[in-house]
């Protein structure tokens, strides 16, 4: 149920500042992405813990009336370039429609999430996202997802070229190592906040009214 459908909401204690860097951010200009958080991904990166703290922001920004936007890395059953490279060099795409394709069985999308499909690691390639973020007035993305120095990393920095304001939610992403994740996480805040910011959950939710010890 939404609370109120153009809530405004305070600044978000992140790093490298407080988010967004404006101030400015409601319910009807920003949105939740979820990225890459399908059955293969969630199984193959052991990130139950992820997925579980994205499954809580879900519910928080459902009931705030945030839009809510959850991407989908496949393949088309003929392959493509990209996926023979990818399985050379060991990650290997699921295929649209299998098992590891389909988003976690723990994550319930609420009615009205918009879908995105794509083949590699930027979401906003070849599918309309950004056309869908204009056409809606959003102009904030809370980032959420699989790999961290995949999908996250890839999107977030299509998504800052593009003028939207980024906060990456670091315990709601996982990289394919620790190590990763944390360079990811670096090449973020570079330069007081390169590619936008870096906050946990517990930040986030604490603003939008939903934190729990």
């Amino acid at each position: 149920m939404i609370e109120n459908s153009m809530d405004h909401f305070g600044r978000i204690d992140a790093n490298p500042y407080a988010w967004p860097f404006d101030g400015e951010w409601s319910s009807g200009d920003t949105a939740l992405l979820l990225l890459g958080f399908q059955s293969g991904g969630v199984r193959g990166l052991a990130a139950e813990a992820e997925r579980d703290t994205a499954i809580r922001l879900i519910g928080a920004a459902s009931r705030r009336g945030l839009a809510i936007i959850a991407s989908r890395r496949g393949q088309d059953p003929d392959g493509g370039a990209l996926a023979r490279r990818r399985a050379v060099l060991g990650d290997e795409l699921p295929q649209k429609g299998s098992a590891d394709w389909q988003f976690d069985d723990s994550i319930s999308l609420p009615l009205g999430t918009i879908i995105i499909d794509h083949a590699g690691d930027n979401a906003f390639f070849g599918t309309g996202l950004e056309d869908t973020l204009r056409r809606r007035a959003i102009r904030n993305l809370l980032v959420t997802g699989l790999p961290t120095d995949g999908l996250v990393h890839a999107t977030q920095r299509a998504a800052n070229d593009m003028g939207f304001e980024c906060l990456t939610v670091i315990d709601a992403c996982k990289g394919t190592s620790p190590a990763r994740h944390d360079a990811q996480l670096r090449i973020t805040t570079f330069g007081n906040g390169l590619f936008g910011a870096i906050a946990s959950a517990a930040a986030v939710e604490a603003v939008l009214g939903n934190h729990q010890e």
